[in-house]
């Protein structure tokens, strides 16, 4: 059979996949579609919608038609039933099968595949199967999707990526980014294409297989495979027990301009924060023509093939997002978003614990930069950190708004309020474990590792909708000998006051002083006060020296005057 969208058998639905109890006076035995079945296995099977969840996909992917054979591995949740519905973005699809028998309906509609066949009762596995052909399309303006790029020295790199709700594109799945499974892919390729695809890899002459099965994983990042002809391998480092390797064109210069000792502390510093790498014994990067500067799949890591030539707000742009894509394999991979509004912690984790590294070990230039450059884009989010708007935005709305305000507000401005130790210790905590977690657990476990309810800070910095506020401060002086009394007020349209430490820049004609102005992460009133000392008369003041903090001053403008462009990786 072959299905081409729109295409919507709703009266025939109705028949094969019904909820309705059965007729009075029929039996479960005599019944035409079957009963709901009885415990144990005994009656007709189930009828009804299935519910559950996705325990794993195998995905077969022909790389030179683009041809595809999903099969989406289902645990059944009681009561059991004989419809599956998954969403399916394919313009059509052929041969669906149900428990390896041919589905006795399905249909497809544009945003989703229902399957039929013979019912299947709680804690058994269902087997959907789906054929087709994945068309070469992008969206959003970015790599998402399937498509074919040509690579720095003319080769073609083809690349198919799911991201957030994405894997619908290339068949049957489920896109809830907070559901982690299993994954097999088997791609069919030249023998010159050299394929990369997440978890364990085993290649042949024009096949590639590889399995991520030990720890789980999302589809956002896990549904991808990425290829080049011109790709060579070449050996990196070994870290931390595992083997850290790079694919790239004869032209590409990632590894040449990473230090692999500075990438070899970093990684042993990141597993003794956060684990074990949790994707087997072989990390991967490749260069790639992407738009992304960077992006995470479970062993695989594809970086912007022309990076090192790119001048950004970085300090070190290659090294930085290198280790935020690393941090991703723990941070958005192992532990994944509960929710597609819940993007800004999985950035803003990978954001600040490269910031971390670079302040304590690698340079304390390019933590300033980073600093900096986080500082000056927040003012331009036209989202909060985690928006609670209704209806909620789509990811894609508001993503870039997340790589400034959320390393922000979610840890560095905490560093001021509750010290770093505490903050790299609720981030292990809540990172510890495989699963879904929501930044409302993020809040829960920073507060556990502070002792401190910051359940006002949150309210505040994180959760909102429509354009965030951002604080606005007013700042008075009076100094008496040497000593200079530093007066802040917050003047918020909204009233709200906003828990942080405000530095203030005291300057002189020759000599200046910082003072630490601490609103605690609970303000009860608008003005908060501190002494330094100065021995000249004060000449002026300045904001937040060491951008740690998001705000303006009284005056100031609302936003940059030349918005900054926001790297996403």
């Amino acid at each position: 059979m072959l299905l081409r969208r729109p295409f919507v058998l709703a009266s025939l639905l109705l028949v094969a996949c019904s909820s309705d109890p059965e007729p009075a006076g029929q039996s479960a035995a005599t019944s035409g579609s079957g009963g709901q079945g009885g415990e144990g296995g005994g009656g007709a099977p189930p009828t009804g919608p299935v519910t559950g969840d996705v325990t794993s996909y195998e995905y077969a992917f022909d790389l030179a038609t683009g041809h595809a054979k999903a099969r989406v591995h289902y645990g059944v949740a009681a009561p059991g039933g004989d419809c599956l519905t998954l969403a399916c973005d394919l313009p059509a699809v052929d041969t669906v099968s149900w428990n390896d028998a041919p589905a006795t309906l399905a249909t497809l509609d544009g945003t989703s595949l229902t399957a039929c066949g013979v019912g299947v009762r709680a804690e058994e596995e269902l087997v959907v199967e789906a054929e087709g052909t994945v068309p070469e399309d992008t969206y959003f303006g970015l790599d998402v999707g399937f498509s074919r790029v040509t690579n720095m020295d003319g080769g073609e790199f083809s690349y198919l990526l799911s991201w957030v709700g994405g894997c619908d594109h290339f068949g049957p799945c489920d896109d809830d980014a907070s559901k982690l499974a299993r994954f097999s892919f088997d791609v069919t390729h030249a023998a010159s294409d050299v394929v990369l695809c997440p978890g364990a890899r085993e290649t042949t002459s024009g096949s590639t297989h590889c399995e991520v099965s030990g720890t789980l994983a999302p589809t956002y990042s896990a549904f991808a495979l990425a290829s080049d002809p011109l790709w060579k391998k070449t050996g990196f480092a070994k870290s931390a027990g595992v083997e850290l390797v790079f694919y790239e064109v004869p032209s590409g210069a990632l590894a040449a301009s990473l230090d692999p000792v500075d990438v070899d502390a970093f990684f042993t510093w990141l597993t003794g924060l956060l684990g074990p790498f949790p994707y087997g014994a072989e990390l991967r990067f490749a260069g790639a023509p992407t738009k992304w500067l960077g992006f995470e799949h479970p062993a695989n890591i594809l970086l912007r093939e022309d990076m090192p030539a790119l001048v950004t707000s970085y300090g070190d742009t290659t090294m930085h997002v290198t280790m935020h894509e690393i941090i991703h394999q723990w941070a958005g991979d192992r532990t994944t978003i509960a929710s597609p509004t819940d993007f800004v912690w999985k950035e803003a984790t990978a954001e600040y614990l490269a910031y971390v590294f670079e302040d304590e070990v690698l340079s304390s230039e390019d933590a300033a930069a980073s600093l900096a450059y986080w500082d000056a884009i927040s003012l331009q989010a036209k989202y909060h950190p985690r928006p609670t708007d209704e209806p909620a935005p789509a990811v894609q709305k508001f993503y870039g708004d997340v790589y400034g305000a959320g390393p922000m507000t979610l840890y560095v401005q905490l560093e001021d309020l509750v010290g770093r130790p505490a903050v790299l210790a609720g981030i292990q905590s809540f990172l510890s474990e495989a699963g879904a977690r929501s930044v409302a657990e993020l809040q829960a476990a920073l507060e556990a590792s502070s002792g401190l309810d910051l359940g006002a800070y949150f309210d505040a910095w994180v959760f909102g909708s429509g354009v965030p506020e951002w604080p606005t401060f007013a700042i008075t002086t009076s100094q008496v000998g040497d000593a200079v009394t530093v007066d802040v007020t917050q003047q918020n349209d909204s009233g709200v006051l906003y828990g942080c430490r405000v530095e203030v820049k005291v300057l002189g004609a020759t000599e200046s002083a910082v003072a630490v102005v601490d609103f605690g992460a609970a303000p009860s009133v608008a003005t908060a006060s501190a002494v330094v000392t100065l021995a000249e008369p004060v000449v002026s003041t300045e904001l937040d020296p060491n951008h740690r903090l998001v705000g303006r001053i009284v005056g100031g403008s609302a936003a940059p005057e030349a918005p900054l462009p926001v790297y996403v990786f």
